[in-house]
């Protein structure tokens, strides 16, 4: 009986090893592929990258096609995965979201391609067939989480594993607005912009935008952004904007230029690099340039702590989101604010250095917390005369008057919460300094009537979509507890879409009768009760101070 027992008891645990070992055996799977150019002939020699996504501490891996262009890797971690093909005298090929599954093989085809293929695909007609719906939308959060939400089934760039599946069919985007579109832009201009997106090779795209207005001085501009690895939020791409606008019907010519290099390098599973190196240029009698480089440093600590260390010039624009049509128009509308001394311009040099924790909280929560450190020697505050409305110099780029210098640390604590499946909130705590006015000298130059002062400030933010009725909505209220000027936490601001004051951008679908793909109202309100001005004699007269001037923009849009 015992004997039986015991042969029973082996029996038990040779099953339980054998269960085990089967369930370890399930946890990898094997990736296999061809690798061609533009013409179909496979490649010998190519290099593959398999780099993990997600939260897998695996090392990116590499293997060489032989000479039938064929490649294979084994006992690879169940997961997802980044393809990138590289080979000499060929452009890299990029494919993402590649899945290996326990106990099977992915198959990949991979496409190589030159410049004289790319210009070659540019002739090429559009093929035929139904596309998904591209219209998407990114609730944006921190540096190194760049989309957080995407409402609707598809986007710019859709591939497949074989990174044969994208979209090649150019589209294209027409907006009538009127107002402006940043704090210091004059809001009387009625403008037309359109957009192009052109497909280039296999994953590239080349976005053309342009601008006119309708007022005496005839303000135009031109835009154009050239991504090679496709539409994501982190794929490099580099922008060049100009705009010029004459002053008066006889005054001298406005002009700028910003052009902009950005995108991500992923190295390892653990650190991930945002960088962005931008050059802008204004001219007026006398002109004036400036270099603005920065970076974003996402190390992941542990499975869930990850730390942000940020350095860099302060950005014109919030992070990054996907190279479209939208953003396409938008590149118009970006430019730092430009400050003025005697008439002639100067751009600002503020500069930002950040250390950020974030830690997932609750479910689908985020809590970040960071310290950081502002300094400028020409800190914009944008200026109006006594009514109130009217900006003393109406140009369609930010304009302000010099403030001064500042220096000074501070602290911020944000969290993020999605509530449901298309609605999302933050709330956003900041100690920090800001120029403030709230010791008046009467008949004083501005710079002498400005302090720097650290103040607190909570704000809050909401972004959602409902569906039935095809409406977006994001909406913020920021309050400080004193009579600043200046921004406060503006690395923060932009990080979280926190503007001063009540702020609220609005999306509404309209049904298109004209055959198109998407028609749609545009409504951007920023400060739209008017609050925060600051009224103060100054040795130039009297002027209202504001960090954040009304704003009042709205229009259609019309994309097909």
């Amino acid at each position: 009986m015992r004997k039986q027992g015991r042969t029973l008891g082996i029996a038990v645990l040779v099953a339980l090893l054998s269960a085990a070992s089967a369930a370890g055996q399930t946890q990898s799977g094997r990736l296999a592929g061809v690798v061609l150019d533009f013409a179909g002939k496979p490649q010998m020699g190519a290099t593959v990258w398999v780099a993990p996504q997600g939260p897998s501490v695996s090392e990116t891996l590499r293997a060489r096609t032989n000479q039938a262009g064929h490649f294979l890797l084994d006992k690879l971690p169940v997961g997802a995965y980044t393809i990138r093909v590289t080979l000499s005298g060929f452009l890299p090929a990029l494919s993402r979201n590649v899945v290996v599954s326990a106990n099977a093989t992915t198959v990949l085809k991979l496409e190589l391609d030159s410049v004289f293929s790319t210009v070659a695909r540019m002739r090429q007609p559009p093929k035929s067939g139904s596309e998904p719906d591209d219209w998407d939308w990114v609730l944006r959060s921190s540096a190194d989480t760049r989309p957080v939400l995407r409402w609707g089934g598809g986007g710019d760039d859709t591939s497949s594993a074989d990174g044969s599946a994208r979209r090649n069919t150019p589209r294209a985007r027409v907006e009538l607005t009127s107002g402006g579109t940043e704090p210091g832009v004059v809001s009387s201009l009625t403008q037309s912009a359109f957009a192009y997106d052109q497909p280039v090779g296999m994953y590239g795209k080349l976005l053309l935008a342009g601008q006119f207005s309708y007022d005496a001085a005839g303000t135009a501009g031109l835009a154009t952004t050239w991504a090679p690895f496709g539409s994501s939020a982190d794929a490099p791409r580099t922008t060049v904007a100009m705009q010029q606008y004459r002053i008066g019907e006889q005054g001298p010519m406005l002009r700028t230029l910003r052009s902009e290099q950005a995108g991500s390098l992923h190295l390892g599973g653990r650190v991930t690099v945002h960088y962005t190196a931008e050059y802008v240029w204004v001219s007026l009698r006398e002109s004036s340039s400036a270099l603005h480089p920065r970076a974003d440093v996402a190390v992941r600590l542990t499975r869930n702590w990850t730390a942000t260390l940020s350095a860099g010039s302060l950005p014109a624009n919030g992070p990054l989101g996907p190279a479209d049509l939208e953003s396409a128009v938008s590149q118009l509308g970006v430019f730092p604010a430009v400050m003025f001394r005697n008439g002639n311009p100067t751009i600002g040099n503020a500069w930002h250095e950040e250390v950020r924790l974030e830690h997932p909280i609750m479910k689908n929560g985020t809590l970040s917390v960071a310290g950081f450190r502002d300094q400028s020697s020409n800190t914009a505050v944008f200026a109006t005369s006594v009514g109130g409305d009217v900006p003393l110099d109406a140009l369609p780029i930010p304009h302000a008057v010099d403030g001064g210098g500042i220096s000074t640390y501070g602290a911020r604590a944000a969290y993020r919460q999605k509530l449901a499946e298309n609605l999302e909130a933050a709330v956003i705590y900041a100690w920090a300094g800001a120029l403030s006015a709230d010791v008046p000298v009467e008949g004083a130059a501005l710079q002498a009537l400005l302090k720097d002062r650290s103040r607190n400030s909570v704000a809050g933010t909401v972004s959602g979509r409902i569906r039935r009725s095809g409406t977006r909505f994001t909406a913020g209220y920021k309050w400080v507890d004193g009579l600043e000027v200046s921004r406060q936490d503006p690395y923060g601001e932009t990080l979280y879409n926190a503007d001063p004051f009540l702020n609220v951008n609005f999306r509404q679908t309209l049904p298109a009768f004209l055959g198109g793909r998407k028609l749609e109202a545009v409504a951007d309100l920023l400060n739209v009760l008017g609050e925060g001005t600051v009224y103060r004699n100054t040795a130039e007269g009297r002027v209202g101070l504001t960090p954040s001037p009304r704003v009042l923009r709205a229009g259609l849009s019309f994309q097909f």
